[in-house]
């Protein structure tokens, strides 16, 4: 069964926040968390959809294979964040795939059982149209950032994500490959490379899967355009 920081980390999810304790405990009755390994697939394209996913500790992508054989990432998911929830209340098939990209602790979550709750308590279909809607917004600014942003504010900006400051020195862990963080930031791993290795004009220091940053602030003020005594290349 899931224990109550599982449960913690499952009301904090936007699908579940503001449901009815009742409706909640019903959907959770039979669930139990599972420890995956890296690599194991979730589902592919075009299975059934008969459930999904909440991520409590780990990394999940999500991806479609593109016709040269290679990987379009469409997420990367994280705790407290669902997984295919909208493919599951549609009734449709999965349209991408999924995969573990480090070792995760996952909730999944029968479709059944929920589209009863949802039939049965229609405030829970608003709260699943307020999610899709929250992720539909994440990911038209994301294609929006792939557009309108060079690679080098790319890799910038997803490094600020991971600063627990917002000035001064930092340390941050990448939280999974290189070669999936460059796909994920829509370029290739060698301009991922070269880029990190520009940004040692910025104080930003590259060791292993850690990266260390001199000062978070100054960092963020080239991000926004705000520092003059800085460029690098257009990538």
């Amino acid at each position: 069964m899931l224990d109550e920081p599982d449960l913690a980390i499952i009301r904090r999810v936007p699908l579940f926040q503001r449901m009815p304790e009742v409706a909640l405990q019903n959907i959770l009755s039979a669930v139990f968390a599972r420890e995956y390994e890296k690599g194991q697939v979730l589902f592919l394209r075009d299975d059934p959809a008969d459930c999904f996913f909440i991520v409590i500790d780990g990394w999940v992508k999500v991806y479609r294979d593109t016709p040269d054989g290679d990987e379009a990432v469409i997420g990367v998911f994280t705790r407290g964040e669902s997984i295919a929830e909208a493919a599951v209340f549609l009734g449709m098939d999965y349209p991408a795939s999924a995969q573990v990209v480090t070792q995760a602790r996952l909730a999944p979550i029968l479709g059944g059982p929920f589209r009863n709750q949802v039939s049965e308590m229609p405030e829970i279909a608003m709260n699943m149209l307020a999610s899709m809607s929250h992720r539909q917004h994440h990911l038209v600014s994301e294609v929006e950032q792939l557009k309108t942003r060079s690679a080098s504010l790319r890799v910038v900006d997803f490094l600020l994500k991971l600063c627990a400051v917002t000035s001064g020195p930092a340390i941050v862990s990448l939280p999974y490959d290189k070669t999936l963080i460059s796909r994920r930031l829509g370029m290739q791993p060698e301009s991922l490379s070269r880029i990190l290795a520009k940004l040692r004009r910025l104080g930003v220091k590259t060791e292993q899967n850690q990266v260390v940053i001199a000062d978070v602030g100054s960092l963020t003020d080239y991000r926004d355009g705000h520092a003059s005594e800085y460029r690098l290349t257009a990538s």
